[in-house]
């Protein structure tokens, strides 16, 4: 077993309890953003002033304050639903998305996500299911004012849909996608590394990422804002990879890079080398998908330090297994910016409040 790296409160157990009552994964997942209105209502919480992160960017984007240096990874806002209430589970931003130009069912295959929890892991293989950019830019601009009354910002990840039209241009495909979520986003995150879906990565062509990035350089410079744009790469690149990557974000002067996105079950095994658990089908036939949670924080942070020299005036972001208040300080202390979890909150609770609150501590 994969024993958390915190001691285990009675509402940790009561949340045992719930994942063992709802077997649906997915079930519960949709249930995140209902949790988080209630929360708002009846468990009402402050961010500490200690808490609060004041970023400026070297490629000039516009400076972002946060109440908390924690974001919810994109994947658990895929409906923009009740945005301004993750304020009250500790967030200081939510990423909405991935989201992608035309509307998406996902993969068909049921279960698309599970639970190892002897792992305190999640398999996933959604399949970028969500309402399209359009629907999801006309909830986040509805839910503008209260989220700035909240003090949460809002972000979008955006990513080609893998399911293109007869002779569609990806390229043209991930630009529009980013010109209906930029005048209703804080930040944007441009996602290369999605391994739920069943098609080619993009972070695996580094032409095409070359070509797409210059086009994304050039749509943002001809806006009236220049926010913040972030590219999301995948646990499983090599050092050499990443560097390279970080060349071609420097080479069109955009903002920096996530690290990282979830672990590709393909490979095998854990970040660190241990043999993974028998994991099934989800999603489509054949597909494994990607995993997320407590395994993969050893390679967050090895791969932050890895990367981190060769990163310069870049921004980071670290993403991958945090679960407590030490693991934020620790990545940050590494370099990152800002720290992105997700899996936590099905395995402990109110694990964001208590993760900015055990990170004043330390």
């Amino acid at each position: 077993m994969n024993l958390p790296p915190y001691s285990l409160s009675l509402m940790d157990l009561f949340l045992e309890q719930i994942r063992a009552s709802i077997p649906s994964a997915e079930f519960r997942h949709d249930s995140l953003a209902p949790l988080a209105r209630a929360c708002q209502f009846f468990l009402p919480w402050s961010a500490p002033r200690a808490a609060s992160v004041d970023l400026s960017f070297a490629d000039g984007s516009t400076p972002l304050s946060l109440r908390t240096p924690l974001v919810l990874a994109a994947g658990a806002a895929k409906h923009a639903r009740h945005l301004d209430a993750f304020a009250s589970f500790g967030f200081g931003a939510v990423t909405v998305g991935t989201a992608t130009l035309r509307s998406r069912q996902g993969n068909p295959l049921m279960p698309r996500t599970k639970t190892l929890e002897e792992d305190g892991a999640i398999q996933n293989a959604m399949g970028l299911n969500n309402p399209g950019i359009e629907t999801l830019a006309r909830r986040i601009d509805a839910s503008r004012g209260a989220c700035d009354t909240e003090g949460v910002l809002v972000g979008v990840s955006v990513a080609e849909d893998p399911d293109l039209l007869s002779g569609e241009s990806p390229d043209d495909n991930t630009l529009a996608c980013l010109h209906a979520a930029w005048p209703v986003s804080d930040y944007i995150e441009l996602n290369l590394s999605c391994p739920n879906t069943g098609h080619e990565r993009l972070d695996r062509a580094w032409d095409r990422i070359d070509r797409l990035l210059s086009k994304v350089s050039n749509f943002r410079e001809h806006q009236s804002t220049r926010k913040p744009l972030w590219v999301k790469l995948s646990p499983d690149l090599s050092n050499e990879t990443v560097a390279k990557a970080f060349e071609s974000i420097r080479a069109v002067n955009l903002t920096g890079a996530i690290l990282f996105n979830t672990w590709p079950a393909a490979q095998g095994a854990w970040p660190d080398g241990s043999e993974l658990p028998e994991l099934s089908v989800v999603g489509r036939p054949g597909l494994k998908g990607g995993l997320s949670g407590r395994p993969l924080y050893t390679g967050t942070i090895r791969g932050l330090r890895a990367a981190k020299p060769h990163a310069q005036d870049l921004s980071l972001l670290a993403s991958g297994g945090v679960e407590t208040g030490v693991q934020v300080n620790a990545l940050r202390d590494a370099g990152a910016d800002l720290v992105q979890i997700y899996s936590v909150l099905a395995f402990r609770w109110m694990a964001a409040r208590r993760i900015v609150e055990e990170s004043l501590l330390h």
